[in-house]
């Protein structure tokens, strides 16, 4: 098996944590659970306040984005080996192409909540790989949230979990590989690539 591809998500693995998930739900008033799929039942008006208050803290969180260490090193190192890179978002388009211009990032593919059914929907890692034209089975799926993990595996994907999020001990039995940092991402291509 070779890997062709690694799909990406935003908040937590490319970009250091900073969405104070818990401040929006209070500020939205009644959410609990996952937003975007509490905000699915609102009324129009009620969805339309709750995207408001979502809208104006990714915008704050892109501005004050810092990225996890080892970003750089490591679009260098998937560039000069001819991997493609994906970004798997539940996160707006604005704010992914804010932090992708704040930090010269690139990507091959671009999946955000405007594109379709957001994670843990394995829509959002088909729609990357299709934009790509390479199938799922021969790519890796990183993320912090166990969403991520779901994601990847419902499409084909391999998965990699990064230990940045503080709940990531209740999802490491999802993850085929645990990482603590993007660094590690190299070793884990290449073990697959020699099997």
């Amino acid at each position: 098996m070779k890997i062709k591809a690694i799909l990406f998500d935003l908040d937590g693995t490319i970009t250091r944590p900073v969405l104070d998930f818990d401040l929006i739900r209070r500020e939205i008033g009644g959410v609990e659970g996952p937003i975007l799929e509490a905000m699915g039942h609102m009324t129009a008006e009620g969805y339309r306040r709750a995207e408001e208050i979502l809208l104006r803290h990714e915008f704050v969180a892109a501005e004050d984005s810092q990225l996890n260490h080892g970003v750089h090193k490591l679009w260098e190192w998937m560039r000069s080996h001819d991997l493609k890179i994906g970004l798997v978002t539940r996160n707006q388009r604005s704010s992914v192409a804010r932090i992708c211009e704040l930090h010269d990032l690139s990507f091959d593919a671009i999946f955000t909540r405007e594109d379709g059914p957001a994670k843990p929907d394995p829509f959002a890692v088909q729609s990357v790989c299709g934009q790509m034209a390479i199938d799922p089975h021969d790519t890796l799926m990183v993320g912090d949230h166990l969403f991520d993990l779901v994601c990847g595996r419902r499409a084909g994907a391999g998965s990699v979990l990064i230990t940045t999020n503080q709940d990531h001990r209740d999802y490491h039995h999802e993850a085929d590989y645990v990482i603590d940092s993007l660094t590690e991402l190299p070793a884990i291509v290449e073990g697959i690539d020699e099997q």
